[in-house]
């Protein structure tokens, strides 16, 4: 990652706060780039000690998942509960990174995985780590576009895309591509944030969504759930908070990358609402 920026903090510069936007369409030329997150989930694979403060501050996580987003376990529990997956399901996960929180879900529920994500460094990572889940889950990755997937419409029993929706160039095109390839009465599952009303300009990218819930009903999507969640808020601000104090110049890469993203990121939580969306095809 150029700079020594992480995936977030990149985001942070390439969407700004719109005055009455949803969450408006990045320039292709502005966009988060495979290339980007291709060097950070290398560096995340390689760092032992960043993974272990994921599993201190926000775990502990089941062997194998190593997320890189900031849901905690806790609230990845409840995502699962929210997805309601059953023994052959076919569960997409739109946005896998690495593909372990997917590979867990599809590993206790029986469920079938596709997996899907624009870095093909992560999806070969996600294919290798398959093997680490017992029982083994049936999963196949493609690398393609999240708001474009080729998926077969109306083939998906679920979709969960966790903490991805708010740095895509057009979440409104994610969402009715979470419409397109979920079956009728099916369940999507998402966490991102939002934006309070009256955050000042320029906020970073995380919280350039005004109101996910009315994104997903105009990209036809029922929704079931729209809850806010401060306990993961306050999370992440204690890991960013750590993250922080552990850099160094001896840091793993992956550390320098999250300690510049807490640095970025943390004076401006106080603007942002955590959420918790589930809806409905």
């Amino acid at each position: 990652m150029a700079c020594g920026r992480s995936w977030l903090v990149r985001g942070a510069m390439v969407v700004s706060h719109r005055s009455g936007g949803g969450g408006d369409p990045v320039p292709d030329d502005e966009a988060l780039s495979p290339e980007m997150f291709d060097e950070v989930y290398a560096q995340v694979a390689g760092a032992a000690l960043t993974n272990q403060l994921f599993d201190q501050v926000l775990g502990p996580f089941p062997p194998g998942v190593e997320p890189f987003s900031l849901v905690p376990r806790a609230g990845l529990d409840r995502v699962l509960a929210e997805l309601r997956l059953g023994r052959g399901d076919h569960l997409v996960d739109l946005c896998c990174g690495r593909g372990g929180i997917g590979l867990w879900f599809a590993s206790v529920s029986g469920a079938g995985l596709t997996g899907v994500d624009f870095s093909p460094g992560a999806i070969a990572q996600a294919r290798r780590r398959a093997g680490l889940f017992v029982p083994r889950p049936r999963a196949s990755f493609v690398v393609a576009d999240a708001a474009g997937t080729s998926l077969p419409a109306g083939t998906a029993d679920a979709l969960v895309c966790i903490d991805a929706l708010q740095l895509v160039p057009d979440p409104s095109r994610l969402l009715r591509e979470t419409a397109r390839v979920l079956r009728p009465g099916s369940r999507a599952v998402i966490t991102t944030w939002e934006q309070h009303t009256g955050a000042p300009a320029g906020l970073p990218s995380s919280f350039s969504i005004t109101d996910a819930g009315a994104l997903a009903e105009a990209a036809g999507l029922h929704v079931l759930v729209r809850e806010e969640r401060g306990d993961w808020l306050k999370q992440q601000q204690a890991f960013y908070q750590r993250a922080v104090a552990a850099d160094s110049d001896t840091a793993e890469p992956a550390l320098h990358l999250l300690a510049d993203e807490g640095r970025a990121m943390l004076p401006y939580l106080a603007f942002a609402r955590r959420l918790l969306l589930v809806a409905s095809a």
